[in-house]
């Protein structure tokens, strides 16, 4: 409806056609005021036909087409009621068929207006002949519908045959420059479609075939203005797109760039990391890093002066050279500030301190990975001897999130302080939540169907079993808060899938349904609460029954559905049944027997209650 109004997103050629039929339109309008002798306010139904039709030219360029074709007619009979000559209805005909029938299937199969184009065009109406090329010249049009728009123009060689009859059959070489023109407009509309900038060579056949269509001169301004118009229709789109891939061109070597300059700049982020990992960074260490950013800020001022891939692609390999120098430079510095830390570490031993060396790591290079170690590195020159307080500081605030509680925290002034570590660890409070906490999982996972992830229950179950068997220790705490973040995530996106198919178990129109689906959003909205991660998982324990079977249930949708097809179809010959025998085998409904509880469930809704007896439905009393 959009594109019939006129109020879709428009393209070039929308643009051209919308132009050219408003001025053909306007001509039209003219002399349909001039036949039905309507020129008194000419002026101001000119601005409203223009405004009009640029608004709807989809409505007004058919309907203008029409109203032209029959006041051209029947003037004489809408005015004075003369009667109507039969040149008058073969004159009709002629032009119904092919400046309007033909216009609007071009228009409602194909999407544009270049039927009409070439239709008004070749009316020969003023200096319409010259817009006459709009309609076959549109860059990317079909073949069949600029072939199709062309046929309109057969409208010029009937007419002439028509009022040149006797001349023509006495002279029949008279009509061969008009169809001569007819056949260079039908190939000018055939190469017009080419996809290449080759189309623009449609303008060579269009040229004569203006002048010999519409018996006008080759020098005449309407076949040079026509064929230049053409050429403009068609050429525009062709140098729009050329200048748009000398500008992506451009766009991308300022890509290039961007991207290396980019590249070179998150070294720089990088280098600055390192700056900010601690306040108190060795001389040497900083005096490296200054050298290294100096090094790579030239190398922007160089990539910044390039002006063509070539120069990039040498700044390039360049950065490559800066980037090994700076490597060494990095590696060498680290290596060195790590030796010199793990001698001091090693006297901080023999006081008695187990405080951990620092590994030497492997050839490190300027980035994130890397910059990341160095990090850590240097930072722990400055905090390790408050590391393993932080690490049970964590694991407290971790556990109290997963088993709930209160634990009081450890705060270190020195050394010595590390000894309360064991009052943690010995709580047999902890020790006995954060096992009931393991258990319960184990048996959670172990219960859940997990019919959408299997994989994910393996995994889980594979890892809670092997925290189970190892020995109480700090280690397994962190493992416990862990698997059961881990087992939470699952849940969560368990509760998340079922949620997403309750339109599903909905559909299933199971009686139970509805409940089910309740207790799932209550417990899933649990989930957004800040109570412990065990807490919110022994609740999923409780309705693990309700999870199952509506897991069973999404499986199963399908099948249910049929199933109750089928059962509606059964239903009087089961109640029959069920009255006489007390028992219906499900064998004999054609029912496989895991499907007998969706068979109870069923009938409950239409008034009847049943059980499952091995592979029988039976009333209760039976």
């Amino acid at each position: 409806m959009l594109r019939i109004l006129g109020l879709s997103t428009v393209t070039f050629n929308d643009i051209v056609e919308r132009i050219g039929i408003t001025v053909l339109n306007s001509v039209l309008f003219y002399f349909i005021a001039t036949q039905l002798k309507i020129t008194d306010y000419l002026a101001f139904g000119e601005g409203i036909i223009i405004v009009l039709t640029a608004l709807l030219p989809y409505i007004l360029a058919p309907a203008i087409t029409l109203i032209y074709i029959v006041s051209f007619n029947f003037s004489s009979l809408l005015l004075n009621g003369s009667a109507v000559s039969l040149v008058n209805m073969e004159n009709f005909v002629i032009m119904l068929v092919f400046l309007f029938i033909l216009p609007v299937l071009i228009q409602v199969k194909g999407g544009s207006l270049q039927g009409f184009i070439t239709a008004e065009s070749s009316l020969s109406l003023l200096f319409s002949p010259s817009l006459v090329g709009i309609g076959v010249a549109e860059k990317g049009r079909d073949l069949k519908f600029n072939i199709l728009s062309s046929l309109a123009v057969l409208y010029i060689i009937i007419t002439y045959v028509l009022n040149n009859l006797a001349k023509v059959l006495s002279q029949p070489d008279l009509i061969v420059p008009v169809v001569l023109g007819f056949i260079l407009f039908i190939i000018s509309s055939v190469v017009f479609t080419r996809r290449s900038a080759l189309s623009v060579l449609g303008l060579i056949p269009l040229y004569p075939s203006i002048s010999f269509m519409f018996t006008l001169p080759f020098t005449s301004t309407l076949t040079i203005v026509g064929t230049i118009i053409g050429g403009l229709v068609n050429g525009l789109p062709v140098a729009i797109n050329a200048l748009r891939e000398k500008t992506q061109a451009k766009s991308t070597l300022l890509k290039e760039k961007n991207q290396i300059i980019g590249e070179i700049e998150q070294k720089i982020v990088l280098v600055n990391n390192i700056k900010g990992g601690s306040p108190d960074l060795p001389v040497d260490l900083i005096s490296a890093l200054s050298e290294i950013e100096s090094k790579l800020k030239d190398s922007i001022s160089k990539i910044n002066s390039c002006n063509d891939s070539k120069c990039i692609t040498s700044m390039l390999e360049d950065f490559r050279k800066t980037s090994e120098e700076i490597d060494k430079m990095l590696n060498d510095s680290i290596f060195k500030i790590i030796i010199d830390y793990n001698q001091i570490a090693e006297k901080i031993k023999n006081l008695g301190l187990n405080i951990e060396e620092i590994q030497i790591p492997s050839r490190l290079r300027l980035n994130e990975t890397d910059v990341n170690s160095i990090i850590k590195i240097v930072s722990s020159i400055d905090r390790n001897t408050y590391l393993t307080v932080n690490r049970i500081n964590k694991t407290i605030e971790g556990l109290e999130k997963t088993i709930g509680g209160k634990y009081n925290r450890l705060f270190v002034t020195d050394f010595k302080s590390l000894g309360k570590i064991s009052l943690f660890l010995e709580d047999k409070a902890v020790i006995e939540k954060a096992e009931e906490c393991l258990s319960m999982q184990a048996d959670l996972v172990r219960e859940l169907s997990f019919a959408y992830s299997p994989e994910s229950k393996q995994r889980l179950s594979r890892k809670i079993n092997e925290i189970m068997i190892e020995s109480f220790s700090m280690d397994k705490i962190e493992e416990i808060i862990n698997v059961s973040n881990d087992t939470f995530k699952a849940i969560a996106e368990y509760l998340e899938y079922v949620s997403n198919k309750k339109e599903l178990v909905e559909k299933t129109g199971l009686p139970e349904a509805k409940e089910y689906i309740k207790i799932l959003s209550e417990t899933y909205s649990s989930f957004k609460n800040d109570s412990p991660t065990c807490e919110k998982l022994r609740r999923v324990y409780s309705i693990i029954s309700v999870l199952n079977d509506v897991d069973q249930m999404i499986v199963d949708a399908q099948s249910i559905g049929a199933l109750f097809q089928l059962l509606e179809g059964l239903k009087d010959v089961m109640v029959v049944k069920l009255n006489e025998e007390g028992c219906v085998a499900l064998a004999d409904l054609g029912i496989e027997p895991k499907y007998g509880r969706y068979v109870t469930s069923w009938m409950q809704t239409i008034g009847i209650n049943a059980t499952i007896k091995g592979d029988q439905i039976c009333t209760p009393d039976h």
